[in-house]
């Protein structure tokens, strides 16, 4: 959707935008989005604001750190998941390759500390500056 790593469009960062896409899916539909930022701290606030606007309208949201699977500090690729269904899924594969980027679902507490994403409010860029 874009090619810059310091400039993402606020536009598909949105409850509005989000509610599109949750529009669309089959009813076993799922977004995946690859984000890269930390889980906590300052250089985390973007994905847990992300995190928060997701999950003001998708019944079901993980997050899946790609490299440090415990690490909610680091900055690194983080793979958000959101599914439509409400049916809780296994998260287990018979392709141990799958299966082990499947082990890295994140177990810990997400904070809800900051406001969800709207067309009226979306400081996308004051977030990814603190990432960066």
């Amino acid at each position: 959707a874009f090619g810059s790593r310091y400039s993402l469009p606020y536009q598909l960062t949105t409850k509005e935008a989000i509610q599109r896409k949750y529009d669309v899916l089959e009813d076993d539909g799922v977004v995946i989005v690859n984000t890269i930022s930390a889980i906590e701290g300052k250089r985390g606030e973007f994905l847990r604001a992300e995190y928060a606007t997701y999950k003001s309208i998708f019944p079901q949201v993980y997050l899946f750190p790609v490299r440090k699977k415990e690490d909610g500090f680091s900055v690194q690729n983080i793979m958000l998941v959101a599914l439509k269904s409400k049916e809780k899924p296994s998260f287990t594969s018979t392709d141990p390759a799958l299966n082990e980027y499947l082990h890295h679902l994140w177990k810990q507490e997400i904070k809800n500390d900051l406001p969800i994403l709207t067309d009226d409010f979306a400081p996308v860029d004051f977030y990814i500056n603190k990432t960066i």
